[in-house]
């Protein structure tokens, strides 16, 4: 009788372990998942509407982009899917961010704006971000990852 509620319990718990390994594998709740088919992705100098980079591929044309160390650099973005450029900014439903892709860096702080995001370097070094586009609250869509270095000798646009 040991044996048979051994059995029992051991059917039990493998039925209960199968079912959770199942919730986890089918339980997304899709909020990461891309919805928005982004075709062109650049990188402006919000100022001058230069472009810093652009994707080009499955990566950036420019890397890496130049942050000053102790200061801010202004990223200006273009998005475009396919019936054009999207709508960006703070009164739109569209926005962009960034993120760095090893969680925990903080070679770069990253200030996100409606249609810009600020890049400030808090120390000299290299590391990388995700530029992120949003559709209100919902994620949308996220870049390759792009290769940004703080430097001390920085010349160009500072905010």
């Amino acid at each position: 009788m040991a044996t048979e509620r051994t059995r029992r319990a051991v059917l039990a718990a493998s039925g209960s372990l199968a079912t959770l390994g199942l919730a986890g594998c089918f339980g997304d709740d899709g909020d990461d998942e891309e919805y928005v088919a982004v075709e062109a992705l650049t990188l402006t100098d919000p100022e001058t509407g230069e472009s810093l980079t652009a994707i080009e591929g499955d990566g950036w044309e420019v890397e890496p982009l130049l942050v000053p160390l102790e200061g801010r650099l202004p990223v200006g973005a273009r998005v475009e899917d396919a019936d054009g450029e999207l709508p960006l900014g703070e009164d739109e439903s569209y926005h962009v961010g960034a993120v760095a892709v090893e969680e925990g860096d903080e070679t770069v702080a990253i200030e996100p704006d409606g249609d810009r995001v600020g890049l400030v370097g808090r120390s000299a070094g290299k590391t990388e971000i995700t530029v992120e586009l949003w559709d209100g609250d919902r994620f949308g869509w996220d870049s390759p990852p792009l290769e940004v270095e703080v430097v001390d000798d920085f010349e160009g646009p500072v905010a």
